[in-house]
C-alpha cells in the first residue's frame, strides 16, 4: 500500500465514526418525534374518554403508528397518562415558584398569594386536556389525579413554612392543611371554569381565588 492508499484508508476510517453518530442521531430523533406523537395522541384522547375509554391501539392510531410501535416506548396505556400528568403537574410547579419568587425576596405575602394562583389558572387555561384528565370520574384518573394534588400540595405548604419561618406569614394556619385547601379549592374551580372559560373571566376567577385565601368569605 503506497502513500496515497494511506491517506484514503485514514480518511474512511476518520468518516466511518462521524457517518455512524450521524445516523445513530437521526434515529434517536425518530425515536423521541414517535414517543412526542404517542404522547399527544393519548392526551387528547384520555381528555376526551378517560383512562379506561383509552385502548393502546386507540392510542398508536392516534399518532399514526403501528400497534407494536406503542410498546417499543411505553408499558401500558397508564404509564402514558403517568407522564403526561407528572410532566405537566412538574411545569406547574417549576411556574409557581418562579412566580412567588420576587413577592418572597420583597415580603410580599399577598404577592405569593397572587402569584400562585395567577400560575394555576394560566395553568388551566394552557393544559385544558390535562385538567379535564386529573378531574375526570375515571377511578384509574383519580388515583393518578390524586398523587398529583398531593405532590401539589406538599409544594405550596413546604414554601409557607420558610415564609412562616422568616417571619413573612402568620403563624396560625398549619401550612399542610393549607396546602390541601388551596389545592383542593383551586382544583374544584378551575376544572369548573376549564370546562367553560366563559363562566368567568380570568381576572375576576383569579381576584376571588385570592380574596378567598387571603381573607375568607367573611373578612372582618
Amino acid at each position: 500500500m503506497n502513500a496515497r492508499d494511506d491517506k484514503r484508508t485514514s480518511e474512511q476510517d476518520d468518516r466511518q465514526p462521524s457517518e455512524g453518530a450521524a445516523v445513530r442521531s437521526a434515529a434517536a430523533r425518530s425515536r423521541q418525534a414517535t414517543r412526542e406523537r404517542l404522547l399527544e395522541s393519548g392526551r387528547q384522547l384520555f381528555a376526551k374518554q378517560g383512562l379506561h375509554g383509552v385502548t393502546t391501539h386507540d392510542i398508536a392510531h392516534g399518532a399514526e403508528v403501528a400497534a407494536g410501535t406503542f410498546y417499543l416506548h411505553f408499558k401500558n396505556k397508564r404509564e402514558v397518562f403517568r407522564e403526561i400528568v407528572d410532566g405537566s403537574v412538574g411545569e406547574l410547579i417549576e411556574c409557581i415558584e418562579s412566580a412567588v419568587e420576587p413577592f418572597v425576596e420583597t415580603d410580599d405575602l399577598a404577592g405569593v398569594v397572587r402569584a400562585q394562583v395567577e400560575a394555576m389558572v394560566d395553568f388551566a387555561e394552557d393544559h385544558r386536556e390535562v385538567i379535564r384528565m386529573l378531574f375526570s370520574a375515571d377511578s384509574g384518573a383519580a388515583a393518578v389525579g390524586s398523587d398529583v394534588l398531593d405532590l401539589l400540595a406538599s409544594t405550596i405548604a413546604e414554601g409557607r413554612r420558610e415564609l412562616m419561618a422568616a417571619g413573612v406569614a402568620p403563624k396560625n394556619v398549619d401550612p399542610a392543611v393549607l396546602g390541601q385547601a388551596m389545592v383542593g379549592m383551586c382544583a374544584q374551580v378551575l376544572s369548573w371554569w376549564s370546562e367553560d372559560p366563559s363562566r368567568v373571566s380570568r381576572d375576576a376567577l383569579i381576584e376571588s381565588l385570592t380574596e378567598i385565601q387571603r381573607s375568607g368569605t367573611h373578612p372582618v
